[in-house]
């Protein structure tokens, strides 16, 4: 890494062009940002707060996160249930999950990052809350999800090994 941090300055290239050129290299990943390595789109495991636990169930089994997102008539984000808390409710109560409204079993105010910060911030706040999720926003609207970052994206893409070994 000194070699290049040397070559960079010589050049008057700078850490994010350094990152866009060599992506794949030890300072490009520790560069990568959140939304770099967050799930997009169709992707995301939305539903609405008004939602049965039944279909809820459906979409963490369709979307294969282990997790999803609840959102209201809005669009934004007010909670988050995951199948561990679907482990937790079953045990706690004798339920119908067809009548039950996700709503009053979800996590209200999940954690959230933007979009912008370096994955490596994801993996020290997912550490300390421990948890394996965490929403992402854009810093002007943190009320509305516009991506997922799973534990299991910054273990693909290196991240966590590169923390490990500084």
């Amino acid at each position: 890494d000194a070699i290049a941090i040397s070559l960079m300055y010589q050049k008057k290239f700078n850490k994010l062009d350094f990152k866009k050129f060599h992506p794949s290299g030890s300072l490009g990943k520790k560069l990568a940002t959140v939304e770099d390595l967050m799930i997009v789109k169709n992707k995301i495991p939305f539903i609405n707060e008004n939602s049965t636990l039944e279909k809820t169930i459906k979409m963490i089994n369709s979307k294969k996160l282990g997790v999803v997102i609840i959102r209201n008539n809005k669009n934004e984000t007010t909670g988050i249930f995951t199948d561990g808390d679907i482990k937790r409710t079953i045990q706690k109560r004798n339920i119908s999950i067809t009548s039950l409204i996700i709503k009053s079993l979800m996590t209200k105010n999940p954690i959230s990052i933007d979009k912008d910060l370096l994955a490596a911030k994801a993996i020290e706040l997912m550490n300390r809350k421990k948890i394996t999720s965490l929403c992402v926003h854009n810093r002007l609207n943190k009320k509305k999800t516009i991506g997922i970052l799973h534990v299991h994206d910054l273990i693909s893409a290196d991240i966590i090994w590169l923390m490990k070994n500084k």
